[in-house]
């Protein structure tokens, strides 16, 4: 795996095993990720912004009962960068005590945005936390983005597909969304899971969580 002190990007290139993961949720788009996931028979790993789960605490439930992975992804979604030691520390609690309500532990955990600094690494570090980066970005914000800043912008799905399907590899974590911070709505995420999942099917890719794919014990 490509790990860089309690940092990690990728897993192993000598297996045929890939981590889809998708951040920012849950929503209503999470609830049909989950049916394309059951309909490939692909797990996957979701990045939990604490303070979307009231009201949504039936998806999460779903979520575990279907074998999937829940990880910490903050309470509050801000950038991890210039911020204080203890405001890193006491957002990553805080969302680990969000996470613990719904019977869930984990020591995994990504930033907002991937962005960080010293001081949010140094938090990591005490809070024993695995960091989990990716090496395949979709971009599949990037164009809902662009338009809600220029309401002319046409949503265009291939780029993201054509992306994706180019840099996975074997041990790959993919950055998805099954929400859009600022957006709202992720429209366009099943769209791009039924052009993108049956592709990387036809390659034998066996769909597993970040901890399968990263040999962490549970």
């Amino acid at each position: 795996m490509k790990k860089i002190f309690n940092f990690y990007r990728h897993g192993s290139r000598k297996e045929n095993k890939i981590a889809l993961t998708f951040d920012d949720g849950p929503s209503e788009e999470t609830e049909k990720v989950l049916e394309l996931l059951k309909e490939y028979n692909a797990k996957a790993t979701f990045f939990v912004w604490t303070q979307r789960i009231k009201g949504r605490e039936k998806t999460i439930k779903r979520i575990l009962r279907e074998g999937h992975e829940i990880a910490n992804h903050t309470h509050s979604h801000k950038r991890m960068i210039f911020k204080s030691f203890d405001f890193v520390k006491k957002d990553i609690l805080k969302a680990d005590e969000e996470l613990k309500k719904q019977g869930i532990k984990t020591n995994l955990f990504r930033f907002p945005g991937f962005k960080w600094g010293i001081t949010s690494f140094c938090v990591c570090l005490k809070l024993k936390k695995k960091v989990i980066f990716c090496d395949v970005v979709s971009q599949d914000w990037l164009r809902p983005w662009l338009k809600k800043r220029n309401p002319k912008v046409r949503i265009k799905l291939n780029p993201v597909i054509k992306r994706t399907l180019r840099k996975t590899k074997n041990g790959s974590i993919i950055n998805l969304h099954d929400y859009l911070e600022g957006i709202g709505r992720h429209k366009e995420i099943i769209p791009i899971l039924e052009k993108v999942l049956p592709k990387l099917k036809e390659r034998k890719y066996d769909f597993v969580t970040v901890s399968e794919l990263l040999n962490f014990k549970k």
